[in-house]
């Protein structure tokens, strides 16, 4: 781990060289590689953007309270991590727009986990569906038994 004055130093040298390379014209490119300002930060939250992905990718796999913090510190980043310049303008809008959707997917597979949870276990309009089917299977089924052993003919 780089010590606080590392870390820095080496964000100051970065800031020092990106402002220098403004004034050097370049030719346009339709994405920038990742700069040493921004493979710094990424060092430091990598492991939650993978995080992250890797839950909006797995549908299912990460509890929701975990997806709900993900989402948070996504939508908490301000500006571009990956894609910074001039020249990226709108690759870095890009990255900000596919950054906040990400969170989205994350709130909503959160949203669809506790809505699945409360389906399963509070809802009343779903334990009276349940009733009603077990109780028209049991109705089946009697009427079945009866058919099958002569007793549907309704000459009681």
């Amino acid at each position: 781990m780089m010590s606080k004055n590392s870390l820095l130093a080496l964000l100051s040298f970065a800031a020092t060289v990106g402002s220098a390379s403004a004034f050097v014209p370049a030719a346009p490119v339709a994405r920038h590689a990742v700069t040493s300002t921004s493979t710094c930060l990424s060092a430091v939250i990598n492991k939650d953007f993978g995080r992250a992905v890797e839950c909006a990718e797995r549908f299912g796999e990460c509890d929701a309270d975990e997806m709900v913090k993900l989402a948070d510190k996504l939508e908490d980043i301000e500006g571009c991590v990956y894609e910074d310049g001039v020249q990226a303008k709108d690759v870095c809008d890009k990255e900000i727009q596919d950054r906040k959707d990400v969170a989205d997917t994350l709130k909503m597979q959160a949203e669809l986990q506790l809505r699945m949870r409360y389906l399963k276990d509070a809802n009343l309009f779903v334990e009276d569906v349940h009733k009603e089917l077990d109780m028209e299977d049991r109705e089946t089924s009697w009427d079945e038994y009866k058919e099958k052993h002569g007793m549907g003919l309704g000459l009681w």
